[in-house]
């Protein structure tokens, strides 16, 4: 697995030599940035890999020399995960990261009833437990078939039908309740894993923004996590297809767990032509309806 960071900002025209030196100056090579002619600004977008000769203190370094030296304070950073194919084709879970590259994927919930309590008095995140179904409207669904609700996964029911009839282990499903105009309504299932699986391996890479807050000593809030890593032998039994993270996640601003899924569920997905396969955010097949599953790694 090959961690990558995106940096994006813009600076005036003149300053770009600048800029490319000081990133050669820490060992990162960067090409020329593409020049905005309405207004002269340069913009730069570079994607390089972190490694043992540029760490991500490295590019915490860097981005002060580029504040001070230049004034530049406003830079854009993004993380990407690059796995082999070799760890694709060895995982025996994938954690599902996105149903289609859209914000369709995602539907507000319309009056859930939930009981909330504070996990850190620091940051502000919080825990909520789930006393009733989901209740979302139906027809923002269209013709999706697993949207993303507050930290849980919702079926259409063909995608329901369809993992009963190909023994997809490890749920329940809990229908929903429809919010919304009668026209178009569908029915739809809240995924609920009925498994937990063993804590995941320490060696997991922690990351943050080095242009943000520092993270929270909770551990949470400002760490980016990478890829999930267990150990061979934990893993080695599970029988189910559907798991619950024993680790907490977040979206911001309440806790949830992460639910994990197995090779054959995500087989099971690509040859019913519910999503093209993709590996990675970058490729190409990545559409607004193609499924985003990460290798879950082992060690």
């Amino acid at each position: 697995m090959k961690v990558e960071l995106e940096n994006l900002f813009s600076i005036d025209e003149s300053s770009q030599d600048q800029v490319i030196k000081v990133y050669n100056r820490y060992g990162i090579f960067i090409g020329a940035p593409e020049i905005r002619k309405r207004n002269l600004k340069a913009s730069f977008n570079p994607i390089f890999t972190l490694n043992d000769d540029v760490t991500y203190e490295h590019v915490a370094a860097l981005y002060k020399s580029l504040e001070h030296e230049l004034g530049i304070v406003s830079i854009g950073e993004r993380f990407y995960f690059d796995f082999s194919d070799s760890e694709y084709e060895q995982a025996p879970l994938f954690t599902l990261n996105s149903t289609g590259n859209s914000p369709d994927m995602f539907i507000d919930d319309k009056g859930t009833l939930f009981s909330i309590s504070t996990h850190c008095q620091h940051c502000g995140l919080m825990e909520k437990e789930q006393l009733s179904p989901l209740v979302i409207d139906t027809t923002e669904m269209k013709d999706r078939h697993l949207v993303h609700v507050s930290g849980y996964w919702v079926a259409s029911q063909e995608l329901a039908t369809l993992m009963k009839q190909e023994d997809i282990k490890g749920f329940e499903l809990l229908e929903v309740i429809h919010q919304g105009p009668k026209e178009g309504k569908r029915k739809a299932f809240q995924i609920l894993p009925t498994q937990v699986l063993p804590e995941s391996s320490t060696e997991r890479v922690k990351l943050y923004f080095a242009t943000e807050q520092p993270p929270c000593r909770c551990g949470l809030s400002g760490i980016i996590n990478g890829p999930d890593i267990y150990h061979r032998e934990d893993l080695t039994d599970l029988k189910n297809d559907i798991f619950l993270s024993a680790e907490w996640s977040h979206d911001g601003r309440y806790l949830y767990r992460k639910t994990l899924f197995s090779r054959k569920f995500r087989e099971l997905i690509i040859k019913n032509n519910i999503s093209r396969e993709v590996r990675g955010e970058k490729d190409k097949n990545f559409g607004p309806k193609d499924w985003l599953f990460d290798p879950v790694l082992l060690n």
